[in-house]
């Protein structure tokens, strides 16, 4: 055993170190499925407890990987270098709900369903909701600023985070923020660590705005003959006075392989799904799910689902958060990527993404939050072609950056896109972001090798 091993574990405790292999290879993973392994997981208590292993890492050289529940799709929690990586499952309490603030203070290994349950107790909603939201925290979803289905409405992570209170790398708590929606002191570093993939700062509480809980909602699943008519619908929808507060989409390989997974019957039909979920007014929901169908024809569409029963509604959504768990196979290997363009250039992305799959003859299957032009474009590739996936992912990219859109829309770069950045991002603000890090972690001791 190390001596700063040795050290963690008469800081901290037996309870709160392991280095056994089962920890070490159960931490090793996250949602890209790359393993490596760190040295020891610890799971700290408190925000002293990371002081002082930010401490122990330091007087060693030590670096230190911060991990949520481990469901990032771009290697955002994999401890490149073995070290520490810090699991935050143990910090995991909602500190206090302020409904006369409107507002929540929570540890970072709270589970972001847990808190959109408890805080719907007192009439409020935490509306930021990625598909793993059941088991993804809060942290993870600050780290990556997170997105999801509601955000097409209601904005994404980021949105909704008023203060933090973190660790720096020389072992000093910082707080940044605070508790009021205005607030224009100093430079905002709150929104320079939202999203910096726990490269600068370990954070270990977060203040998140709440709102009021709407009144009644509804869903709509609109089935379309066919694919270009169903993303071309999304403006029609939108430039027609609808604004829905989500706004899905999936193509037909994606509803294929969900049905199949659920076992539910898929209409051949069908070549692409939009979602809709509407709020407010239990009147004006309604008229909006009825007034949808108005604007397309009959051949347009081959169905159309409505649900205001909070189970019947659950069903559709089932449907939408299950596509990634059902279009994986064993014996393919998946790149997921998750692009964004502007959404008058939705039709142009669509095409040229199915054309690549042609080219190098991949499966493709996309799904997502069409509403704001963030498509889930997933290529599943057998080993041997590996060979040919860094070409197939540069064209994709330089397409998406030619059509004004970004390489990530929620997942963040973490290892998987690190060596894509410069399509998007200038020499000089690469160098601006990589003199940011070493004012925060001169050392580059915290989650080194990620975004850069």
């Amino acid at each position: 055993m190390t001596d700063y091993i040795k050290e963690l574990y008469k800081v901290l405790g037996k309870g709160k170190v392991k280095d056994a292999k089962e920890y070490l290879i159960t931490h090793s993973y996250d949602g890209m499925r790359r393993k490596f392994l760190p040295d020891v997981v610890v799971f700290p208590e408190s925000t002293r407890d990371v002081v002082e292993i930010v401490n122990i890492a330091s007087k060693h050289k030590i670096t230190i990987t911060p991990r949520g529940a481990g469901t990032g799709m771009t290697g955002g929690a994999l401890p490149l270098n073995g070290g520490i990586l810090i699991s935050f499952s143990k910090m995991n309490r909602i500190i206090k709900i302020s409904v006369d603030d409107t507002i929540a203070i929570v540890q970072p290994g709270v589970v972001t369903y847990d808190l959109v349950k408890e805080v719907e107790k007192y009439g409020l909603f935490y509306p930021p909701d990625p598909a793993s939201y059941k088991t993804s925290t809060i942290g993870g979803n600050v780290a990556e600023n997170a997105g999801g289905p509601h955000c097409f409405k209601y904005g994404i992570t980021k949105n909704y985070v008023l203060g933090l209170e973190a660790v720096l790398m020389n072992g000093e708590i910082v707080k940044t923020g605070g508790k009021t929606i205005k607030n224009v002191v100093g430079y905002n570093l709150t929104d320079l660590l939202i999203g910096s993939e726990g490269t600068l700062a370990i954070i270990t509480e977060i203040t998140l705005k709440l709102i009021p809980k709407p009144k009644f909602s509804g869903v709509a699943r609109l089935g379309f003959r066919s694919l270009g008519e169903a993303v071309k619908g999304v403006n029609k929808i939108i430039t027609n006075g609808f604004f829905p507060s989500a706004l899905e989409f999936m193509d037909k390989v994606s509803i294929i392989e969900v049905f199949k997974f659920l076992g539910l019957k898929v209409n051949e039909n069908i070549s692409a799904y939009l979602i809709l979920e509407f709020d407010g007014d239990r009147e004006e929901v309604e008229n909006q799910l009825e007034e949808i169908k108005a604007l397309f024809t009959n051949e347009e569409l081959e169905e159309i689902v409505y649900a205001t029963d909070p189970e019947e509604k659950e069903r559709i959504w089932e449907i939408r958060r299950n596509i990634s768990g059902a279009v994986s196979k064993p014996d393919l290997i998946k790149y997921n990527e998750d692009i964004v363009v502007p959404r008058s250039r939705l039709p142009e992305i669509v095409d040229f993404v199915y054309q690549l799959g042609k080219e190098y003859n991949v499966k493709t299957v996309l799904f997502g939050h069409i509403g704001d032009g963030n498509i889930h474009t997933n290529f599943f590739v057998k080993k041997e072609q590996e060979i040919f996936i860094e070409e197939l992912l540069e064209k994709l990219f330089k397409k998406v950056i030619d059509l004004g859109g970004a390489l990530s829309g929620e997942h963040g770069i973490g290892i998987a896109k690190k060596r894509f950045i410069n399509y998007q991002l200038s020499p000089e603000i690469v160098e601006i972001h990589r003199q940011i890090k070493k004012i925060f972690d001169p050392e580059n001791l915290l989650n080194p090798g990620k975004i850069f």
